[in-house]
C-alpha cells in the first residue's frame, strides 16, 4: 500500500510468505504498474526482505519499529522485578522518541554502557548432571541482539523523512480484509480473488472521491 494516501496498489492471495511469491507480486507492480517505490517499510520477515534486495536494490529498506519493539518486550517480560533488565527495557520504550541522528546515537553509546555494565549477566551460565551447558538469561540476550541491529534495521526514516516508522498504516487494512476472509472462507479461491479485485477498486475509489 501507499503510504499516506493510504492507497491499495495490489492484493494477491499466497498460501504462506514465499520469497518467490512476493518477489513476483513486486515485479509485477514495478513493471505492469510501473510504480518506483522511494522505499519500504516492512514486518522484516526473510521473504519480504530477500523479495525487495531482489527487485528493488537500491530502496531505503525500515525494519517495522514496533514489531522489532515487540520482539524486545516479548523476550524480556514487561514485569521484571530485575533492575538490570528494567532498566533495559526502558531503553527499549525510548526507542519511540528517537527522532534525529544525534539523539540515536546518545541511544546507542546507553546501550553500549548498559551492556558493558551487564556483561557476566549476559555470560551466566548453568550445566546440567551430562555436561551440558547454556545461557540462564537466553531472553534478555536475544532482546540485546535485536537492540543492537536496531539502528540499521529499524531507523531509516531519520535519514528518508518521508517512511514511516511502522507498518501500522497497512495493518488496519490487513485486518479489514481478515474480518471479511473469515466471513466468507468458504468461497473457491477463483471467487475469493475476485472479491478483492472488487475490494480494491471499491476501496480506491472511495479514497479517491474523499
Amino acid at each position: 500500500r501507499q503510504s499516506g494516501t493510504l492507497y491499495l496498489l495490489h492484493i494477491s492471495i499466497a498460501g504462506r510468505e514465499a520469497g518467490t511469491k512476493i518477489t513476483k507480486d513486486l515485479k509485477y507492480i514495478k513493471e505492469v504498474l510501473r510504480y518506483t517505490f522511494t522505499g519500504f517499510v516492512t514486518d522484516g520477515g526473510t521473504a519480504i526482505v530477500s523479495a525487495v534486495g531482489e527487485v528493488y536494490p537500491h530502496a531505503p529498506h525500515q525494519i517495522c519499529l514496533a514489531h522489532m519493539h515487540r520482539q524486545i518486550i516479548n523476550s524480556l517480560g514487561r514485569y521484571s522485578k530485575d533492575k538490570r533488565i528494567t532498566d533495559l527495557i526502558g531503553l527499549a520504550n525510548h526507542i519511540w522518541f528517537i527522532e534525529s541522528t544525534e539523539a540515536l546515537k546518545y541511544w546507542e553509546d546507553k546501550l553500549k554502557d548498559w551492556i558493558r555494565s551487564n556483561f557476566f549477566f549476559l555470560k551466566e551460565t548453568r550445566k546440567d548432571d551430562t555436561g551440558r551447558t547454556w545461557y540462564i538469561h537466553k531472553g534478555v540476550r536475544k532482546a540485546v541482539k535485536i537492540m543492537i541491529k536496531l539502528p540499521k534495521t529499524s531507523f531509516k526514516f531519520l535519514t528518508h523523512p518521508t517512511m514511516p516508522k511502522t507498518t501500522n498504516e497497512i495493518e488496519a487494512t490487513f485486518g479489514h480484509i481478515g474480518q471479511r476472509w473469515l466471513r466468507h472462507k468458504g468461497l473457491k479461491k477463483t471467487r475469493w480473488e475476485s472479491y478483492l479485485k472488487w475490494f480494491t477498486y471499491y476501496y480506491n475509489k472511495k479514497l479517491l472521491d474523499r
